[in-house]
């Protein structure tokens, strides 16, 4: 199974935030900051973040580092530098600052949030020029480092076509927020494309801790008039913000409409969040047994095959010990934008459909997601005697596919032309239009057989090596047929795909069988209809001496039109 060219390594981070003076509008309360916390807790610790701001200027608040604790604290602390004072939005100058410092092997990712457009300048002629430097130089250099950019547009004014753009070249998710509570999903959706991190199933709200759990960090999402949350820990007793203040293993971040909860060496057993249900509350842990589903890319195009793994270690190395692998139960489920469960499967390892390789810590599976464009959520869980985990994949649904497909039967021989001639059948053309900007033409490759009603499949393939391709079919004489297979390629920012092509063929139609160039009512008796004049040669004769009259009557005016118009531009010129 091909691997997305985006499985290098750990994840990296680089979040850019806009501070420029709109913002004050956009974000009167500051949002940006209790979302930057959240991102902050968030990040697992083996990934490397950083930390710019930006407007006319590039201001660095954290460099590059590992997630270590110290790092995560000063990314919290950080969020408290986010401003909105800056006269200019330079957003190719961000992205150009942000491309850079990057990890050994880390999976590269930047996070653009802002409310404007391509804004450096008062005259529009040298926005103009930025905005094409943007999509001629500094997408394309991204491309070429393997970067996926998710931008997050913060108002109606935000140029939506160029951030779309922008991610949808990098393979990254074009996000938007309208509402304050909308920036904290929002958040928590990037952190599970960019950057996911092992949890434990919620279950009405129910979670286990067993003991390899070191650290437990609670997202809560609540409604404005709902109760303060509380939090039951297994004893029994219950934990509020008020309480969790004077615990020195509890950390309790209670804004923006969200309780973001951290608890160091939480003890093992059964907890409960005593809160409304909501599908984006998470129970996130640091431990040694973790879960993770590496390789996958974060915009996938309708219909793709979208190949995957669940892998379990223990402090970092696979378990592939059968007495303790033949006790793990795994899945992955899809979920749509609504969070609807739109396909579930069970897992294994040990070779069995659609395990690849029995025994190798790779719980494998494929599946393909097609329905409304949206953000789409993978979700695996692994569990066993003594533990749960789970963890979760956010997966943007492209819009089109990169291509186009038909098949055409080029124009039957002439019908007054030879006679074998015309009764030769051509054969069905595929004609394939891809869109070069999205897939590279030299990798392009069409595999696909024919299927009839009747008969073996007949294999097909062929390069598609241009932005529009033809094909031709194996003639068959049978009927209701289609060509059915996969179109594989390599991506603009460098992922193989495999995208499903299914088009009927157009039945063969004889030249006998073709309606003629004929009055619409048949003549009766297997005569040709007749005109009057074909027995009256007389009037066959006034009808072609009338019909030459009119030729030379229209010459005639023709001729005087044209000399009046040479007069005229003549007269034109003298003056």
């Amino acid at each position: 199974m091909p691997l997305s060219a985006h499985a290098a390594g750990e994840p990296e981070l680089h979040v850019l935030i806009d501070v420029s003076g709109s913002m004050k509008k956009t974000d009167p309360e500051n949002l940006r900051e209790p979302a930057l916390r959240l991102l902050g807790d968030l990040v697992p610790e083996e990934s490397r973040v950083r930390l710019d701001l930006f407007g006319n200027r590039i201001t660095s608040v954290l460099p590059a580092s590992e997630a270590t604790p110290e790092t995560k604290r000063a990314m919290r602390q950080a969020a408290a530098h986010v401003r909105s004072d800056e006269p200019f939005t330079d957003i190719p100058a961000a992205l150009d600052a942000a491309n850079g410092d990057w990890g050994e092997k880390t999976t590269r990712n930047v996070i653009l949030l802002s409310d404007g457009k391509v804004d450096i300048s008062p005259d529009e002629a040298v926005n103009d020029r930025a905005t094409t430097r943007l999509q001629e130089e500094v997408i394309p250099a991204l491309i070429d480092a393997d970067v996926q950019v998710h931008t997050v547009a913060l108002s109606e004014a935000a140029d939506q076509a160029i951030l779309t753009e922008i991610a949808e070249r990098t393979g990254g998710l074009a996000l938007s927020a309208r509402s304050n509570e909308d920036l904290q999903r929002v958040f928590l959706a990037l952190f599970e494309a960019t950057a996911p991190r092992t949890g434990v199933p919620l279950v009405e709200n129910r979670f286990r801790v067993d003991d390899s759990i070191s650290e437990l960090t609670l997202v809560v999402f609540r409604a404005d008039d709902a109760d303060p949350t509380r939090i039951q820990i297994p004893d029994g007793g219950e934990i509020d913000f008020e309480t969790a203040g004077a615990l020195a293993d509890w950390r309790w971040d209670d804004s923006a409409g969200r309780d973001l909860i951290t608890v160091r060496n939480p003890p093992a057993g059964s907890w409960r969040i005593l809160a409304a249900e909501d599908p984006d509350n998470r129970a996130l842990v640091i431990t040694d047994l973790k879960l993770a589903m590496p390789g996958l890319p974060s915009r996938v195009f309708p219909g793709e095959a979208v190949d995957g793994s669940l892998v379990l270690t223990n402090r970092g190395e696979p378990i592939v010990e059968p007495r303790l692998t033949n006790d793990i139960e795994a899945q992955v489920t899809a979920h749509d934008p609504q969070d609807a469960v739109i396909e579930t499967l069970e897992l294994n390892d040990i070779g069995a459909d659609p395990d690849v390789m029995g025994g190798d810590s790779r719980y494998d599976f494929r599946l393909r997601l097609d329905g409304d464009t949206g953000i789409y959520t993978l979700e695996g869980r692994a569990s066993g005697p003594t533990f749960e985990r789970v963890i979760r994949k956010k997966i943007a649904l492209a819009r089109l596919l990169p291509f186009e497909a038909r098949v055409v039967r080029p124009h039957l021989a002439a019908r007054d032309g030879d006679a074998a001639e015309a009764t030769h059948e051509p054969a069905a053309q595929l004609i394939i239009e891809q869109d070069v900007a999205l897939l590279d033409p030299r990798a392009s490759r069409l595999v696909a057989r024919i299927e009839c009603a009747t008969g073996e499949p007949t294999g097909i393939e062929a390069p598609l090596d241009g932005a529009s391709n033809r094909v031709e079919l194996p003639s068959t004489e049978a009927s209701d047929c289609r060509v059915v297979g996969e179109i594989t390629g390599t991506t603009e920012d460098g992922r193989e795909v495999s995208l499903p092509l299914d088009e009927s063929i157009p039945a063969p139609v004889s030249p006998a069988s073709e309606p003629a160039n004929a009055p619409a009512e048949e003549a009766s008796d297997n005569e040709a209809p007749r005109n009057d004049s074909d027995d009256n040669p007389l009037m066959a004769a006034l009808l072609g001496l009338g019909g030459l009259a009119l030729l030379a009557l229209l010459g005639f005016t023709w001729r005087a039109l044209a000399r009046r118009r040479r007069g005229q531009l003549i007269e034109a010129a003298r003056n």
